[in-house]
């Protein structure tokens, strides 16, 4: 890399940014003056919503109340014992049912009269705010009045209060520092504050510095200048992480300086307000001020990814939408009581980095997790200006269709017969389909467990059948639609015993790490399973997978990938979303390894009936532990015993490699 023809390309991407008004309007004067004014505004208006409810004249009826009960209860609250400024007028009606339905009124009051108790019943309308209002004032009236009528008997009957009536009391004390209180509340503001500034801050420059010079005809310029891609990909992401950076420390020195003021505020009128230390946070601030760097990084190199599939600024935005959403969702973790910063949450982008500095900002300081924070998102970083340097290094990227093109947005009789989806339309399709599997499956799940299962397949399965009718598809070639040979279907059978049992070894290493999320798994596949017979688990959990998840992953994805990468970073990629759609941490590496396996096969054998069989043996091994795991020894014990590893690793080491070797000799072999 030549650095100064970096530093070159850098200035004048950073140049063209400040040109930019509208990333200085969202830079600077967003947060140093609309947020600010925002916030106080919202402060008045709601002080004058409260004051005005509080100053409002709310009319009540009595119906069927006893002169002395009514007279009480109106005595009390025009008295100025409780020291509220409301007014509750009575007035008279003689359809007070009606009256509040038409809301002339704003609540009526009965009574139900025991030996012991008057029971005074507020009737009001919730919907109406007023009458809401006033049911909430009537019931603090009523309860301060009960008090201290009770207070009255006690002392009428020359005892002591206190001992009567209140003979245990709650005192708290609260052992929290001012600087640990302040940091609770912060922690859940400043975090989202903070990933919402860095989206915003990268958003704008992203997009101007990919799809803008699409937009405008200048990137085929850039790429004919003599520098080096590398230079130019990294002087566009720098200069994108810089703008990041700065407009994320712009806002929470905006925000900072709200939260001075208000501390003043209060510092002045409320009384023995404790000393703030504002130094006191000063390692929560370095450690966070390292981090966020390498978030800032991350978000910039993912929202430039996005961006660079774009060609024009309106489609970019239209791209960047939902990872804003994804983003903004997550961001919001750290308003959500009890979920802590753990070895788990510590490696999930964007939830990470809000829960550590959640964890910060009350001096709470675990080194090992604020390491595993800082140093996975500067792999995710490393990672996605990976991803970036092969998406400007292709040139059907940069000026193809982009994402506009998808045929499944074309009228069918437009598409020509036997086309090959997209890695674009694939993704859509997957996409869609988690979706529906999440949303829908999830809501059967809670009802129909069974259903729960069943449906979410179908959708895996259907859709990229659907989509391939679509769009014309040849779908023997899209599906591999072929029948195996006796040799590739053995060696099908020993590739699954060798990947298998590196598969369970590392699923075993895992469940010793995160012995809770193994434990949820096989809690979870026992509801579903509860009252259905080994036939019907076999069905649910091993042959629609197999079938199913085949034809979406090993058929429409893979087949999609293969035609414009190559095969090694096609299998890579269709395995890694095989994993991921599990949506399981626990279970995302060794699914993946099992579906470089099923690729490989698929892929060598031209067949999806070979990886659906390894399939269907791989899950119906699984549905037989759950079942017949008690009865058998060796099954039954929950960490591997040393044998069973050797066993393991002997079948890992020579099944795999006479798999492989079966399944390349297969085509030799004849039935």
């Amino acid at each position: 890399m030549n650095y100064r023809t970096l530093r070159t390309l850098y200035k004048k991407e950073i140049l063209d940014v400040v040109r930019d008004k509208k990333t200085i309007l969202t830079m600077i004067v967003l947060p140093v003056i609309l947020y600010p004014l925002i916030f106080l505004v919202a402060i008045q208006i709601v002080s004058f919503i409260t004051e005005t409810q509080r100053e409002q004249n709310y009319l009540i009826v009595y119906q069927n109340v006893a002169d002395a009960d009514r007279q009480a209860l109106n005595d009390w609250i025009a008295g100025d014992e409780d020291g509220l400024t409301y007014s509750i007028k009575e007035t008279k009606s003689d359809t007070p049912e009606q009256d509040l339905e038409n809301e002339i009124i704003d609540a009526y009051i009965t009574t139900k009269v025991t030996d012991s108790q008057v029971i005074y019943e507020v009737h009001f309308l919730s919907a109406v705010t007023n009458s809401y209002t006033v049911s909430d004032f009537l019931e603090e009236e009523i309860d301060a009045l009960a008090k201290h009528r009770a207070e009255q008997n006690v002392k009428e009957a020359g005892l002591a209060v206190e001992k009567i009536l209140y003979p245990v009391k709650a005192s708290l004390k609260d052992r929290s520092s001012n600087e640990s209180a302040i940091g609770s509340i912060l922690g859940s503001i400043i975090p989202f504050l903070m990933v919402t500034s860095i989206l915003m801050g990268s958003m704008y420059p992203a997009i101007d510095a990919t799809a803008g010079e699409k937009e405008r005809g200048t990137l085929e310029t850039l790429l004919t200048l003599p520098v080096g891609n590398i230079e130019l990909i990294m002087s566009k992401f720098l200069s994108v992480a810089t703008i990041a950076v700065v407009s994320v420390f712009v806002n929470v020195l905006s925000m900072s300086g709200i939260a001075i003021y208000l501390y003043a505020t209060v510092s002045s009128l409320a009384e023995n307000t404790g000393k703030f230390r504002a130094g006191s946070f000063v390692p929560a601030i370095l450690i966070s001020i390292v981090c966020v760097i390498a978030f800032a990084l991350f978000m910039s190199a993912v929202v430039m990814c996005i961006c660079a599939f774009a060609k024009s600024f309106k489609e970019a935005n239209n791209y960047i939408t939902p990872l804003t959403l994804v983003v903004l969702l997550t961001a919001y973790i750290g308003f959500i009581p009890n979920i802590e910063l753990t070895d788990v949450t510590a490696l999930v982008p964007v939830a990470n980095i809000c829960l550590l500095m959640k964890n910060l900002l009350v001096f709470k300081y675990d080194f090992t997790r604020i390491l595993i924070v800082l140093l996975s998102n500067v792999l995710y970083a490393f990672l996605s200006v990976w991803v970036l340097s092969k998406i400007y290094n292709s040139e059907s990227v940069l000026f193809g269709e982009s994402l506009s093109g998808v045929k499944l947005f074309e009228r069918r009789k437009n598409i020509v017969k036997g086309s090959i989806p997209s890695v674009s339309e694939s993704l859509l399709v997957l996409v869609v389909a988690l979706l529906l599997m999440v949303y829908v499956g999830g809501f059967l799940s809670l009802k129909k467990p069974v259903f729960g299962v069943i449906l979410p397949q179908m959708f895996i399965g259907l859709l990229p059948v659907l989509a391939c009718l679509y769009i014309k598809a040849d779908m023997k070639k899209v599906f591999l639609v072929r029948l195996p040979r006796p040799g590739q279907l053995l060696g099908a059978v020993l590739l699954w015993l060798g990947t298998g049992s590196g598969v369970l070894i590392l699923s075993n290493l895992l469940s010793m790490v995160f012995p809770d999320s193994s434990q949820n798994l096989n809690d979870e596949y026992m509801m579903i399973l509860d009252g259905i017979p080994f036939a019907g688990g076999l069905f649910l959990i091993a042959f629609l997978p197999a079938v199913c998840e085949e034809l979406m992953y090993r058929g429409y994805i893979f087949t999609a990938m293969k035609q414009r990468m190559t095969l090694a970073k096609a299998i890579f990629l269709v395995s890694f979303l095989f994993g991921f759609s599990h949506l399981s941490l626990i279970k995302l590496i060794p699914t993946m390894l099992l579906g470089v396996a099923l690729a490989y096969a698929a892929e060598k054998t031209g067949s999806i009936l070979v990886s659906s069989l390894m399939h269907f043996l791989n899950n119906g091994f699984s549905v037989f532990v759950l079942y017949y795991g008690t009865r058998i020894a060796w099954l039954n014990d929950e960490k591997m015993g040393m044998p069973m590893v050797i066993g393991m690793i002997v079948l890992l080491l020579v099944a795999t490699p006479l798999g492989v070797l079966c399944i390349k000799k297969g085509n030799g072999w004849e039935g």
